[in-house]
């Protein structure tokens, strides 16, 4: 089974928003048509920028005593 790649996904999830909102700012038929589909692409946006994982440096502070 293929692995998932979440940062790639909501980097196209990104893409599809910017895309039906340029688009939906040419024609009001338009925003009628793509607003359900915008309401699920940020439901899913949010849900899949939960599940990428942060990436963090754990690195100790060092405490300097003068």
């Amino acid at each position: 089974m293929r692995e998932i790649d979440y940062t790639h996904l909501a980097k196209n999830i990104e893409e599809m928003i910017n895309t039906l909102e340029y688009d939906s700012s040419r024609s009001a038929g338009k925003t009628k048509l793509n607003s359900d589909k915008l309401v699920d692409l940020y439901s899913l946006q949010e849900r899949y920028s939960k599940m990428i994982k942060p990436v963090t440096t754990s690195r100790k502070k060092e405490i300097v005593k003068g």
